[in-house]
This record gives structure tokens, C-alpha cells and sequence, in this order.
């Protein structure tokens, strides 16, 4: 028996080494269209929830987006040469007081940029009106007051320099009326005089994320029949010269996450990457020179947080991505002139990439054992999905969404393995059911550990078949009552049953008080006839204990043969569409038949061929029967008689590699 389990160990080595090229030659194609099926539909539901506008509140889409920041703030920050920002900040609201300031500082600030050689100048305040505002006391208050001193100061500066862009707003608001829920547009310009003194005018309003970062720049907004530019496209327009936007921005590009009219923004940093003076500095030729301006875009606004005007970036620094909108204006003027613009890929490429991961993940974890297939596939292409769409937004500015295929894939690989699982589940189940009965305890634990030991189109292999039948049971049988029979039968049976799986034989089938046993299958085993003879020893052994221990007068008069042949056989599942058994067939299971019923003719209780005789590793007594005609059989086969044990127990010396049974 020890023999026997060392030959079980040493399969399963060999078998666990192969284990994962067999499980691909062997998935069955049902099993991977399932799994398949399983990919394609969880790789179509995630898109389909990850499919939403940027304003729709999906978590997804959340995750999507962080991880566009998070790649996003994987580059270096680059400060740029050719613009600079002219702070409205905490230093200088002390030095100049509460804010809002006269307008004649502002003017005195255009003249200076104007003289140092600025090549554009972008005001990010609102001048919607003169600082003088309106007189409700007086008799003429519908009419608007003129423009005061620092007015006129300021329009002219604006007009003198020639290149200043003014900024204006347009607000889109939900408003409830009644039971109905409507947009309500407004917008706020500057002040006609202003307007017309000035080079363009740029709206300053920005279209947020679902979680309230600006990620986009609008080109331009369309109020009351007039198309207005964006503060960066009027700058770009002025800074440049050409009045056409570029090539890029024109062409249609089908894209799931940028609605019409809006560019992504490509940061060049964190806040405080780009170049920024302190107002207060910027006044004074005596603090900042004029190199500071000449020939850069300068760009005016407030960077203190009690200005109210500070945004959520996708850049983050070192404490969060809040960032003033001045220098998101700035980063937005950036990317248009450096045509360095950030796209995502089409959709139908993202739902190819989904349905790709998917339904490899499915396949993957179908063809190979889910344990196995997560260092060998999962973690790769998890590494994959991550490090190839980070390097293609970082360096080539395309961004491969990355949350639904990877979603998809672990989604995938956890349904199948479930699937696998309870497949397996009720796999071990159906063969327990249909083995425990058959071999040993440890031979069943081998197939349940390999089940396709179990499930055989068809294999030839050499093993030892045994058949066994009781002497004269025919006649008993017509002499007892039916229910003695069966009683004794089974109680036979059962006790010849556990010599047989004791020795490691797998038990075929019961042919009336006949049994078929087998020896070295499923299990390949090379001490198959030693098995099988000391099976058939044992069995002669149990019956006379038994003989001579029972009080059932039937089972005192049992005789048994027992026929062994060595060869090859063919083993497989035979049967109908309705009922299929693992059997095995052939010249050997024949032979092993034809043997066991020649015990009469000899009068003997065990008969074993030439061939068993040769793969024995053992020395038996018994007595040579000579060449031994048998019908069916071309050639005569030698014979043998093996001698009966009687009180003794059947003992074996094992060879020097073997341990003791």
C-alpha cells in the first residue's frame, strides 16, 4: 500500500509540472463561450455606466478623473518664458488697501506694461461699470454718471496700449418657475467706453467637472446671437496675429468626454509654476524692470484667497490643486500656443479596449486555474492598462481612459473564477459520487485533485485487469430465499471490496457475485500486478476468515476464482446520451474473464497469465499450468497456478526502494 501511495505522490508531481499546459489543451469549448460570454456583457455594462457626460454624477467617471489628475501630476513642471502673471495678492492688498482699488492704479499699471514692451495684456476683472456709479438721489438717476477721473485714466491706458483684452462673464443659472425648471442667462461686459477702447474682449468663465475641477477651456460662448471668445482664445488671437483658431481645434474629433466648443488644458505645473509679480512690484520700475514684460503676454488678476477666485486644478501640488484663475487663464493661453493639446482617444476605441480586457480576462481565467492565472495574466495586464495609457497622456498627450477596462478585467476575472469554482464545486461532487465507492480513499483524493483523471474520451494504457465469482452460486441461489441472498451477497461483497481498495484497485463493476476490478488506472501505476495478485491473495484470505467466523451458513459454503491478466486496455466513458460510466474494455479485460472461469477446469482458486507473471516484482508461490489453449485466443498462453493462503496472512518482501506494506 505504501508502494502504491509513493507512485500516487510521484504522479502528482509529475502531473502538477503539466498541470497548466493540460488545463488549456483540455478546456472544453462550452466552458470558454460561457466565460467569454461572461467578459463581452460585464465589459458592455461597465461602459455603459462608465458612458456619461462630464456633468453627470457617476462614480465611475469620478474615478476617471482622478486618474487623469493622477497621471496628469506625473510631469515635471516647466515654467514658461513668454508669459507672466501680475498678482493681485495678499502683499499687495496691504500695501494698497481694501480692494476694489481706484481705477487710475490700474491705468498707471497699463502705462507701464505698455512702455516696458508687452506684447499682450489680459485683464482678468469685470469693468462693467464707472467707479462713480449712479446717484439714486438725483432726478436723472435712470441715467448712468459719466466717466470719472480714474475712468477716463484707465480708458485711456486701455486705448493707448492697443493690446489690452478685457474680461467679461456669462452666467448660466437653473431657475424653478412654477413647476417647470428653466436656464436663465446672464452676463456681465465692461462698460461701452471700456469696451470700445478695448483690443478684445474675453470671457472668463470656466466649465467645471462633476467634482468642480477645470480640466477644459471654452473656445467660446454664444449670448444673444453674438459669439464671444474665450479670454484665452482673445489673447491667443491678439498675441498671434491670426484670427482663426488652430487646425487642431477645427477638426471633428468624436470623443466620449469633451463636450462641443471646449479644449483640454494643458497644465504646465502646479499653482505657482507660471511666472507671477506681486501688483504692488509690477507698479514700481524701481522693484521690477521692464525685461520682466517685454515682448511677454502679461496676464492681471487676483490670486488672493478673499478675492474669491481660486479653482480646483487636476494638477496637484504639494498640498492640494487649488490653483487662482488667473493662472489657469495663463495655462489655457498656453496650450493654444504651443498647439500642444491634450485629446482623449474615440469612444468605440475605449469600448474595444473594455471588451478586449474583458473578455481575455474571461478566457485567461477559464483556460488556466483562477490561482495560477493572477501572476501570469491579471497582475500583467493590470501593470499593462496602468503604465502604457500613463506614458501615452504624459508623453504624447493622449489619454486612454483606464477605470473601465481595469474595472472590467478584475470584474471578469472575480465572475469566472466564481464560475469556475462552483463548476469545479460540482465537478468533485459528480466524481466523489461516482469513485468513492470504486478505490481507495487516497486515490480518491488524487482524482479530486486532478479531475480530468476521471473524465476520459479514450486512452490506451497497460494495467492489470481482475475478475473474481463465486463457485456454484447459481445452484445456492435457486435453494435460498431471495432475501438471504441479497443479504449474503452484499455482506460478500462489501468485504471483497475493501481488499480490493485497499490494494488500490478501482472496483469496475459487480456482475452479479462477479467483480471486475482494475489495477494501474486511472492512476498509472508500476505495481499494478503486484497489486492486483495480492488483491486476489487477500480475497482468498478474507473469505476463509470469514469462513470460519460466521454463523450464515451460505457464506461457510463460498468458493471463489479469481482470473488476473497484464495489458494493454482502453479506458474511457462509454455509454449513452443518458447514461454514461467510466469503464475500460479490451483483449485484457477478455482474457482476465477467461481466466478467472478456467479456475474450474484446474480446480484452483487464482490463475494468472505469462504476462501478469512477467511485470511481477515479487516471488509467489505457484505451479506452472503449461501453454494453455483458450477460445477467442490465436496463440496458447502460459498459465498459472497460485498457491492458496489458508490461516496465515499473505505476506510480501519488498524491494530495497520500497517501503514495508
Amino acid at each position: 500500500m505504501l508502494s502504491l501511495l509513493t507512485r500516487i505522490r510521484r504522479v502528482t508531481t509529475d502531473r502538477a509540472q503539466s498541470r497548466g499546459r493540460r488545463s488549456r489543451e483540455a478546456a472544453p469549448g462550452p466552458r470558454l463561450r460561457t466565460a467569454a460570454l461572461f467578459g463581452a456583457l460585464i465589459g458592455a455594462l461597465v461602459m455603459l455606466l462608465h458612458h456619461t457626460s462630464p456633468t453627470g454624477v457617476n462614480l465611475l467617471w469620478r474615478l476617471e478623473l482622478l486618474s487623469y489628475d493622477w497621471r496628469i501630476s506625473l510631469r515635471d513642471p516647466v515654467t514658461p518664458d513668454d508669459i507672466v502673471i501680475v498678482a493681485i495678492d495678499h502683499e499687495s492688498i496691504s500695501n494698497y488697501g481694501a480692494w476694489p482699488w481706484p481705477r487710475a492704479l490700474h491705468a498707471e499699471l497699463l502705462n507701464r506694461l505698455a512702455d516696458a514692451g508687452a506684447r499682450v495684456v489680459g485683464v482678468d476683472i469685470v469693468f462693467s461699470d464707472v467707479s462713480s456709479g449712479i446717484d439714486l438721489n438725483s432726478d436723472d438717476w435712470l441715467s448712468e454718471k459719466p466717466l470719472s477721473g480714474d475712468d477716463e485714466a484707465l480708458r485711456a491706458a486701455i486705448a493707448g496700449a492697443g493690446m489690452v483684452v478685457l474680461a467679461a462673464e456669462i452666467n448660466e443659472s437653473e431657475q424653478a418657475r412654477g413647476d417647470m425648471e428653466t436656464t436663465v442667462t446672464s452676463a456681465s461686459f465692461p462698460h461701452e467706453d471700456f469696451k470700445d477702447a478695448a483690443a478684445s474682449i474675453g470671457i472668463v468663465n470656466f466649465d467645471k467637472d462633476v467634482d468642480s475641477a477645470v480640466r477644459r477651456m471654452v473656445v467660446s460662448r454664444e449670448y444673444q446671437d453674438d459669439v464671444w471668445p474665450s479670454m484665452a482664445t482673445a489673447v491667443y488671437e491678439i498675441a498671434t496675429g491670426n484670427v482663426e483658431l488652430p487646425d487642431a481645434l477645427k477638426a471633428p474629433r468624436p470623443h466620449l468626454y469633451l463636450p462641443g466648443g471646449t479644449v483640454l488644458i494643458n497644465y504646465t505645473g502646479p499653482a505657482g509654476t507660471v511666472t507671477t509679480i506681486p501688483y504692488y512690484q509690477a507698479v514700481s520700475p524701481e522693484l521690477v524692470g521692464a525685461e520682466a514684460f517685454s515682448g511677454k503676454i502679461v496676464l492681471i488678476g487676483g490670486t488672493a484667497p478673499l478675492l474669491q477666485d481660486i479653482h480646483l486644478s487636476p494638477v496637484r501640488g504639494r498640498q492640494s490643486g487649488e490653483m487662482p484663475g488667473v493662472e489657469v487663464q495663463a495655462n489655457s493661453i498656453l496650450t493654444l500656443l504651443s498647439q500642444r493639446f491634450l485629446w482623449p482617444v474615440p469612444v468605440w476605441l475605449t469600448w474595444l479596449l473594455t471588451l478586449a480586457v474583458a473578455v481575455g480576462a474571461a478566457l485567461g481565467t477559464a483556460s488556466i486555474r483562477p490561482i495560477v492565472v493572477v501572476p501570469t495574466l491579471i497582475i500583467p495586464l493590470l501593470l499593462l492598462l496602468v503604465l502604457v495609457p500613463t506614458w501615452l497622456l504624459v508623453n504624447m498627450g493622449v489619454w486612454v481612459p483606464i477605470v473601465a477596462p481595469l474595472l472590467a478585467m478584475l470584474l471578469s476575472y472575480a465572475s469566472v473564477a466564481v464560475y469556475m469554482y462552483l463548476l469545479e464545486a460540482r465537478a468533485r461532487q459528480a466524481i466523489r459520487a461516482a469513485w468513492q465507492r470504486r478505490v481507495a480513499p487516497e486515490v480518491l483524493d488524487v482524482i479530486l485533485r486532478d479531475p480530468k483523471l476521471a473524465y476520459v474520451s479514450g486512452r490506451r494504457t497497460v494495467a492489470t485487469a481482475l475478475f473474481s465469482d463465486i463457485r456454484g452460486f447459481t445452484t445456492m441461489c435457486d435453494e435460498m430465499e431471495p432475501e438471504g441472498v441479497v443479504e449474503m451477497l452484499n455482506e460478500y461483497l462489501s468485504e471483497m471490496t475493501r481488499v480490493i481498495r485497499r490494494q488500490g484497485g478501482t472496483i469496475h463493476k459487480f456482475i452479479g457475485d462477479g467483480i471486475m476490478a482494475v489495477f494501474g488506472d486511472p492512476i498509472p501505476n508500476d505495481d499494478h500486478a503486484d497489486q492486483a495478485l495480492v488483491a486476489a491473495l487477500e480475497m482468498h484470505k478474507r473469505l476463509y476468515e470469514m469462513r470460519v467466523t460466521t454463523q450464515n451458513a451460505c457464506i461457510r459454503q463460498l468458493q471463489i476464482g479469481v482470473g488476473i491478466h497484464t495489458g494493454d486496455l482502453v479506458a474511457g466513458d462509454l455509454g449513452s446520451d443518458e447514461f454514461m460510466e467510466y469503464t475500460v474494455i479490451g483483449r485484457t479485460v477478455s482474457l482476465a474473464s477467461r481466466l478467472e472461469s478456467m479456475n474450474k477446469e484446474f480446480s484452483t482458486g487464482i490463475i494468472i497469465s505469462g504476462d501478469t507473471r512477467a511485470h511481477l516484482k515479487h516471488e509467489y508461490e505457484m505451479t506452472p499450468l503449461g501453454p494453455t489453449e483458450i477460445r477467442g485466443v490465436a496463440d496458447a498462453i502460459e498459465l498459472f497456478a497460485v498457491t492458496l493462503p489458508e490461516r496465515q496472512p499473505v505476506h510480501v518482501t519488498p524491494l530495497a526502494d520500497e517501503g514495508q506494506t
